[in-house]
């Protein structure tokens, strides 16, 4: 379905391994961490901002549709009061920007965060890369310009470099630790392109994290397209939206299925430990917003955020915009059994549903 980049297998010159310890410990940046046991997370998917008629000519209902997505963010971000936001993918239509204005729909995006002040990162969807935008300009427009608030950035580790806090053999992530004196952090953000996957055991970041922390921390996922597993999670009894289905999703060509992407959920279970990923969360499917468990994704809860963007297609039960939110307390990171987060949706409208707690007995007669 969607074309998957793929890293060249040649030989390639050893590179000159240097200190990678600030950027594992946050150190490059301001240290995240908790406040009085929060640490809240808004993820918004599909914004979809620059959209113009398909001829590329001008529409007015353009500019209307960004604004109103600006709305959408302000208002769930001044109800929830979240610490942390995602744009998690299909930020912009990007085959609907011209070279010269392509930046500016960036700052759009942006501009509910940088007016309060949180900070956030981004993944990045199929149609945030077009001729004129591509996701290694967004990353590079981001961190040059919203650097202070953004923690987005390329992996950490040696060449070859991927793009969106990802790479074969060092992906990167964001932690956040209890208090500012811990040297280890309590949960990361894992950020992934989509649009990539992983060969190999996983092996790799586990010893990064065991080497620098200790341990490996519970982990909260973020990619725009979906696991090709939420299919077989699409029709379980989950609360919240299921209006595509089957969910459009990963490692599909146009041979069908290729089954790439299981290399990259194979791999984040192997490093990770499936009890110990709170959620991998997508965008996408604009009329999905549930969580789900089973035996078929290994006990791993696959989450939609919903469609926080007024471009883009709606769906029966998308037309209220939203963003999933995840209340991330030490309390439930250290509780007995295993780590446990609330998350629900927030709308537009200032209400909240589907409210569950994410766990290993979420959802436990599916993973029997």
């Amino acid at each position: 379905m969607f074309s998957l980049l793929l890293l060249a297998s040649s030989a390639v010159a050893v590179p000159v391994r240097r200190d990678y310890t600030n950027e594992l410990l946050g150190l490059a940046k301001d240290k995240l961490t908790f406040t009085d046991g929060h640490f809240k997370v808004a993820s918004f998917s599909d914004m979809h901002f620059g959209e113009r008629w398909g001829n590329g000519t001008w529409a007015d209902w353009g500019p209307a549709n960004d604004a109103s997505t600006q709305r959408v963010h302000a208002t769930v971000m001044d109800n929830e009061h979240p610490a942390y936001v995602v744009l998690n993918g299909d930020i912009v239509t990007g085959e609907n920007l011209f070279a010269d204005n392509a930046t500016a729909y960036l700052d759009l995006a942006f501009a509910p965060n940088v007016e309060r002040g949180v900070h956030f990162s981004t993944t990045h969807g199929n149609h945030d890369n077009a001729n004129n935008i591509n996701h290694q300009q967004i990353i590079e427009y981001e961190t040059s310009k919203y650097g202070t608030l953004s923690y987005t950035r390329t992996d950490i580790g040696p060449q070859p470099w991927g793009v969106g806090n990802y790479c074969k053999f060092s992906p990167a992530w964001v932690p956040v630790y209890a208090v500012p004196e811990d040297n280890s952090p309590a949960v990361i953000m894992w950020f992934f392109d989509s649009r990539s996957f992983v060969s190999g055991t996983g092996n790799g970041p586990a010893q990064l994290m065991h080497d620098t922390w200790g341990a490996v921390p519970p982990a909260l996922v973020f990619t725009h397209i979906p696991f090709q597993l939420s299919q077989e999670l699409q029709d379980l009894p989950s609360p919240g939206d299921h209006d595509d289905a089957p969910p459009a999703v990963q490692g599909f060509d146009n041979d069908g299925y290729n089954g790439l992407d299981k290399r990259t959920f194979d791999a984040l279970v192997t490093a990770v430990g499936a009890s110990n990923i709170l959620a991998i969360t997508s965008g996408h499917d604009h009329g999905n917003n549930w969580c789900a468990r089973a035996t078929a994704s290994s006990g791993v809860t696959l989450c939609f955020d919903g469609h926080s963007g007024y471009g883009g297609y709606t769906t029966t039960n998308s037309k209220v915009r939203n963003g999933r939110i995840f209340d991330l307390t030490l309390d439930g990171l250290r509780a007995e059994g295993g780590p446990r987060v609330d998350t629900w949706n927030a709308y537009e409208d200032g209400t909240t549903g589907e409210q569950v707690t994410l766990s290993k007995d979420y959802m436990s007669e599916d993973n029997q």
